[in-house]
């Protein structure tokens, strides 16, 4: 593995040769969606960790949440149990928090937008919830 400028280098010239498509990694598909919201990233944090909370917004998932740091990330397994999602809070001011989920090791491109979308409405339902 050289530096990230020849990785980069490497993806763009397989992608224009046709021999990987957007989102696609070595492990299958990996999509992200950000998000900055009006609440502190305690908040935020709290309403992933709290499987009450949670359901507000994330409908019936069963998660695994693997490795969480209080206030700044989490690495979950999706209910698929195949899937894996790495969630990172990033403080913006007082009061707001960005959020981004790469949801990755997703079998197609297919199944990469699909759930593309779905985090774009997630995310928009988890800052109605917090945000009211």
């Amino acid at each position: 593995v050289g530096p990230w400028w020849q990785q980069m280098v490497t993806v763009g010239y397989e992608q224009a040769a046709g021999l990987r498509k957007k989102h696609q990694k070595p492990t299958g598909f990996e999509i992200s969606r950000a998000k900055t919201i009006a609440a502190p990233s305690s908040k935020v944090f709290a309403a992933w960790k709290s499987a009450r909370m949670r359901a507000a917004w994330l409908s019936d998932e069963a998660i695994t949440i693997r490795k969480a740091t209080a206030g700044r990330s989490l690495r979950i397994t999706w209910s698929d149990g195949a899937t894996k999602l790495d969630v990172m809070l990033y403080p913006k001011g007082v009061g707001k928090t960005q959020i981004t989920v790469q949801h990755g090791k997703l079998a197609s491109a297919k199944q990469a937008a699909s759930m593309k979308a779905y985090w774009g409405k997630a995310l928009d339902r988890l800052a109605t919830v917090l945000e009211s």
